[in-house]
């Protein structure tokens, strides 16, 4: 039996209580802009509004970015391969400008921030079960669910801690990295054990 389709009008019913529900980025933006034409004196959606636009951009697409989870990977990669070298200066240059993209900087944290956090850490926690990630040697050998914990514990502490404690930020991301810790603990069997191993080996790094 085919699950029924929801309108913009099912969506919108109990907002925004189903938001994050909306996995068509498409149908969530134009929800989202309903509701904000139909409410204008509703200054938390406007705000949602922006945090989406920041993430997603402003035009409709067949494929839209994700520029958080983008920049959250930026992050990680540069940490990792020391991209620019020793020049700290560009590498504090293009930290800052990833942090921005993130709305870590720049803007005041509020709760729905925080929310769109804590489903960019799903996203992110999402890409993590696949086949690839979970496997090394070429797919050949898949890695027991403990070292996959590992992994990603290391990955959230990197891009929340690490990398930006390199040029004195790491308290500008406290909020990012309770929005990820939360939701990887809540969201992975095992997660505090995982994190509260990691954080046992790697804490005062």
């Amino acid at each position: 039996m085919k699950s029924a389709v929801l309108t913009k009008e099912d969506y919108l019913k109990d907002w925004p209580a189903h938001y994050f529900d909306i996995k068509d980025i498409n149908m969530r933006h134009a929800c989202l802009k309903k509701y904000v034409e139909d409410h204008p004196e509703a200054e938390d959606e406007k705000k949602r509004l922006e945090i989406f636009e920041k993430r997603f951009g402003k035009r409709e697409k067949k494929e839209r970015a994700d520029q958080f989870i983008k920049s959250f990977m930026m992050i990680l990669i540069s940490f990792r391969n020391n991209l620019n070298g020793l020049n700290i200066n560009r590498r504090e240059k293009d930290l800052k400008n990833e942090l921005k993209k993130l709305c870590v900087l720049d803007r005041e944290y509020d709760d729905i921030l925080g929310k769109e956090w804590e489903n960019l850490a799903e996203v992110y926690l999402m890409t993590c079960s696949t086949h690839s990630y979970r496997s090394t040697l070429f797919g050949f050998v898949t890695l027991k669910d403990d070292v996959v914990g590992d992994r990603m514990a290391s990955e959230i502490d990197i891009v929340t801690r690490l990398a930006p404690k390199q040029i004195g930020l790491e308290k500008e991301c406290l909020k990012l990295r309770e929005a990820f810790v939360n939701t990887f603990i809540s969201h992975i069997e095992n997660g505090e054990e995982y994190w509260e191993s990691y954080m046992s080996r790697h804490g005062e790094d």
